[in-house]
């Protein structure tokens, strides 16, 4: 083609583009998505009521109806062994009575007339959930079941436990006996601070003493997460037919205690599931993170018109916590602080710009001299 062809060609297009909508329109493109972390709410539970607690920053991360008021069944034995170290000596030797012996339904085999160390009692009602132990405690330390129960609901009110009404001291099935999650929760960690306590639940297995009639008498604890779920360390399981499953449960991980409380779990080994799901969420979805950059260089991707110098140094050091998902009202302890690190070098550079060619005039000689070769 000759030169004369390939400017009137140019010439055209150039006329043609300029008439085109979607050339003269200004280019568009599309949105950025807006940057931040993946959310995804709580794990589907069969719990009816159920509560998940950060000791460590002291917050609720998340529940579900937890101030409904529902049976607990044997989690009941929470206050029992509570009280029992907090107003007794656990090496005072307790009597036992026919009563006591005749509770019913799980049970360490006590024998009416035999006499036994408090303590043996609180593990044997702690790890293997035993009735007629908790019928014991409560005649010993109350004076008689019934005062015992008046003791629970009074220590109940002092802990704040508003949903809570005791009726005996084992958990079974009555009028007037039930609880909520949240309750559930302030009686638990109460009962951690207990050093006794904690040794008695983490415990997986209860030798107890042969019985009087020379049979033996071993306990197994009804808490199948300890030694199978990493961090579990307590404390409480239950189950009637009324209550369905119930569990009070604390796992501890780098450090950070959590506990989850589930009311009227429903199938087989439910409870442990729901437990379990929880701490799975709380452990791995609702952390604290520190630091997540800090003296990053800064990169400028525009070319500045100005020969003025850029200087690439900045500091950028960013927190995330729970407040981040709306799940704390007020940010948790300050992290450590990190060391001081030497500052960055400054990039200085100079940029001297030439003018770009202007207008449709300035566009049409830039193609003119292109077409003439010059």
């Amino acid at each position: 083609m000759s030169r004369s062809g390939r400017l009137v060609a140019l010439v055209v297009t150039f006329t043609l583009l300029l008439a085109t909508p979607a050339f003269a329109a200004p280019l568009s493109f599309p949105s950025r998505p807006i940057d931040g972390f993946a959310r995804s709410g709580p794990p589907a539970v069969t719990a009816a009521t159920w509560i998940l607690y950060d000791e460590t920053n002291d917050s609720v991360l998340a529940s579900f109806l937890p101030d409904q008021e529902r049976p607990m069944a044997s989690i009941t034995k929470i206050m029992t062994a509570l009280l029992a170290i907090e107003r007794r000596d656990l090496d005072e030797l307790v009597i036992v009575s026919s009563k006591a012996a005749n509770t019913g339904e799980r049970e360490i085999g006590l024998f009416a007339g035999e006499e036994l160390p408090l303590r043996a009692l609180v593990k044997a009602a702690m790890i293997h959930s035993a009735n007629d132990a908790a019928t014991a405690i409560a005649e010993h330390v109350g004076g008689s079941v019934e005062g015992f129960v008046v003791t629970m609901n009074a220590r109940a009110q002092e802990l704040g436990m508003t949903e809570t009404s005791f009726s005996n001291p084992h958990g079974l099935d009555a009028p007037d006996h039930y609880s909520s999650a949240r309750d559930m929760l302030d009686l638990g960690v109460e009962a951690m601070k207990h050093e006794e306590f904690r040794n008695i639940v983490r415990s997986q297995l209860l030798v107890f003493s042969d019985a009087p009639d020379g049979s033996e008498r071993r306990g197994t604890t009804t808490n199948l997460m300890l030694g199978e779920y990493d961090g579990a360390s307590g404390i409480k399981t239950g189950f009637t037919t009324s209550a369905l499953l119930t569990f009070v449960s604390t796992a501890i991980r780098d450090g950070r205690r959590l506990y989850v409380v589930v009311l009227g779990s429903e199938g087989r080994r439910a409870h442990f599931a729901d437990a379990q799901a929880l701490f799975d969420y709380g452990f791995g979805q609702l952390g604290i993170y520190g630091t997540l950059s800090t003296d990053n260089p800064y990169v400028s991707l525009k070319h500045r018109v100005s020969p003025g110098p850029i200087y690439a140094e900045t500091s950028l050091e960013t927190f995330v916590h729970l407040a981040g998902q709306g799940l704390m009202t007020s940010p948790p302890s300050p992290t450590a602080p990190l060391p001081d690190v030497e500052p960055l070098p400054v990039s200085v550079v100079e940029r001297h710009p030439e003018e770009a060619p202007d207008g449709v005039l300035s566009a049409l000689a830039y193609l003119w001299g292109f077409a003439v070769g010059q």
